[in-house]
């Protein structure tokens, strides 16, 4: 769904509540999967065997780096993705720059 961010301003504010709610919701639920994502994929990576209850050194190591690791990746692909987005919002801008001009 692509619609202009200008039109949330003309919404009701009921609806600007609910929308809010729904963002929070959504932003709660993609981080879950993200921590969910970085526990099985650290685990899987670095746990060796199930014999103690706690971490070996080394085991606590990879997991260490497992975590930074993906976190280092997750922040660069978020700003990728703002940066990216930032140039769309440009591109549409002058689109609609040009459009109304040539009217």
């Amino acid at each position: 769904m692509n619609f202009p961010l200008d039109s949330v301003q003309d919404l009701p504010d009921d609806a600007k509540m609910a929308l809010a709610g729904a963002l929070e919701q959504m932003q709660v639920r993609d981080s879950l999967k993200m921590y969910n994502k970085l526990v099985e994929r650290c685990f899987k990576e670095c746990v060796e065997d199930m014999r103690s209850k706690a971490l070996t050194g080394k085991e606590e190591q990879c997991v260490s780096k497992c975590c930074e690791k993906f976190m280092h990746v997750t922040a660069r692909v978020g700003m990728r993705f703002q940066e990216f987005f930032s140039q769309m919002e440009q591109q549409a801008a002058a689109a609609a720059g040009a459009a109304g001009a040539g009217k």
